[in-house]
């Protein structure tokens, strides 16, 4: 019943927030407009990240115990969805939103301790233990995820259906693993997405026949995602009470992590930035070959499900680590061989 309550209250938090601040964004100017990437009608508010990171913060100011871990977390989720609207609003240069998010890395770092120090049996030598580089490692995990799940967010409903996907498969893992102590966190998390979701999807528009509502995440809940999603995966896998294996994390986030890496190479390969916009995501790329928004969205999210699954799965039987990692690596490139040839 408690679970519930948690998850009921994150629910009820985030519809009445996107309803309140919905005018204001407008009022302020906090919206998307169209452009030659961004190729949608009309001016939409940029509030899905603000609503779902206060409902998250009620619901666990409300339900949750008071404890360092839980504070560092809401404090750097704060700063992040801060940094994330000021972007939104004045388009900040990269090299600032970089250096939050290392300010940002730095609070779990050393304000709770939470660092990524062993990556599991990945060789079938022992566990790969990182000992003073594994702050560096996190350093470079928090940032690639961040910006892993602000890349992805390019058609309606995609980001908030991997979020929840991811969320949920997390969930799973804790109730897998008999610790339940932080279950609530990500059923929080993924049913305070569900509203955004709704409104992205004009859930009222179609079923309720009101006036279009539609909302983005924006760069303020896609990097507040990502930041969650990393800080659910650390908690989880390290530790001497770990509830799951770290290899298992690589498929709960495989395909933001994926489509992130690939368009970086090829960026790279082509001497341009990798943090410069452009539209060779996967959701653009599937789009140009002719599948509608929806087919696209219907696409990825069910092979984002079957590759959680596969983590789930792997982590449930305890298949071996080595064989999660090789099975990872061959579908990382399966991914790119399939993205070429799509391209080309």
């Amino acid at each position: 019943m408690y679970i519930f309550a948690t998850a009921f209250t994150a629910f009820i938090f985030a519809f009445l927030a996107i309803k309140f601040f919905n005018p204001v964004a407008i009022e302020i100017g906090l919206v998307d407009k169209p452009c030659e990437r961004k190729q949608h009608a009309g001016h939409i508010p940029l509030i899905g990240g603000i609503s779902i990171f206060l409902a998250v913060l009620a619901a666990s100011l409300i339900w949750l115990p008071n404890t360092l871990e839980l504070r560092m977390y809401l404090i750097a989720s704060a700063m992040m969805v801060f940094i994330g609207a000021l972007d939104d609003k004045f388009d900040l240069r990269v090299r600032v939103r970089i250096v939050g998010q290392i300010i940002i890395a730095s609070l779990m770092i050393y304000g709770v301790g939470g660092y990524i120090s062993n990556l599991g049996n990945l060789f079938g030598f022992g566990d790969v233990t990182l000992g003073p580089l594994g702050i560096v490692f996190t350093y470079v995990g928090i940032i690639v995820v961040i910006n892993a799940y602000n890349m992805i967010d390019g058609i309606d409903g995609l980001i908030g259906s991997l979020s929840i996907n991811t969320f949920t498969s997390i969930a799973i893992l804790f109730i897998i693993s008999g610790q339940t102590d932080y279950l609530s966190y990500p059923l929080i998390l993924a049913t305070a997405t569900v509203p955004y979701l709704m409104y992205n999807l004009g859930f009222f528009e179609k079923f309720f026949k009101k006036e279009s509502q539609k909302i983005f995440m924006g760069d303020a809940g896609s990097m507040f995602v990502g930041l969650s999603v990393i800080w659910l995966l650390t908690m989880g896998t390290q530790g001497e009470q770990a509830s799951f294996r770290p290899v298992t994390a690589l498929w709960i986030c495989a395909i933001p992590l994926m489509d992130m890496l690939a368009i970086v190479v090829r960026r790279y390969k082509n001497g341009k930035s990798p943090f410069k916009p452009d539209r060779d995501h996967l959701h653009h790329i599937l789009q140009r070959k002719g599948l509608s928004s929806k087919q696209t969205l219907i696409v990825i999210s069910i092979v984002s499900v079957l590759m959680s699954s596969i983590g789930v799965y792997g982590e449930y039987y305890q298949i071996s680590e080595i064989v999660l990692f090789v099975l990872f690596i061959l579908s990382f490139i399966l991914y790119n061989f399939i993205v070429k040839r799509i391209i080309n």
